[in-house]
């Protein structure tokens, strides 16, 4: 496949050496040119230097027709602009992006962003998760035809991070 990698610093240096290293041909885009050179360095991968949310960077680095963009800025808005543009502008059918606001999301999703990962719902989901199985590991669990019972739930996954959110959308 091919890949653009936007943004990022040792999130994107470890996922442009994965990505390459599986065969896949990865460009890389940042606007630190002196993180530019160090990924030159590293990475047998193309290199640009720019603001990838100016349409400008994109079409130097060739991305029009990529399959997937990644925008891995620190900056939500950056991140969403910059899928709207791979999508919209230069016909990149799959965008992901990092959020940093959990409530995100489901923002992103629902305005045409393929997937947007939180790291900090994904930590505070395993440390809810790892609370929860201390918990029931004193706690007797009931024997439902010879395995064990899950407390199941309907809510979306992420309806503990952004249940106000998800409140205001009517699904609450």
């Amino acid at each position: 496949m091919r890949v653009a990698v936007v943004g990022g610093r040792s999130r994107a240096d470890y996922l442009v050496g994965v990505l390459a290293g599986e065969g896949h041909e990865v460009v890389a885009i940042n606007s630190d040119r002196a993180y530019c050179e160090y990924l030159s360095n590293r990475h047998d991968v193309r290199i640009f230097c720019g603001d990838g949310t100016r349409g400008r960077v994109l079409e130097d680095a060739d991305v029009d027709g990529f399959d997937v963009v990644v925008a891995l800025t620190g900056r939500d808005v950056d991140n969403f602009a910059i899928c709207q543009l791979a999508k919209h502008c230069f016909d990149v059918p799959l965008q992901l992006c990092t959020v940093a606001n959990p409530e995100n999301i489901v923002v992103f999703r629902r305005l045409g962003v393929s997937a947007a990962i939180s790291g900090t719902y994904a930590l505070a989901r395993a440390i809810q998760d790892s609370m929860n199985e201390s918990a029931a590991a004193s706690q007797p669990r009931l024997g439902l035809g010879g395995g064990l019972f899950e407390n199941m739930s309907d809510d979306p996954p992420w309806r503990g991070a952004v249940g106000g959110f998800w409140r205001k959308l009517g699904k609450g």
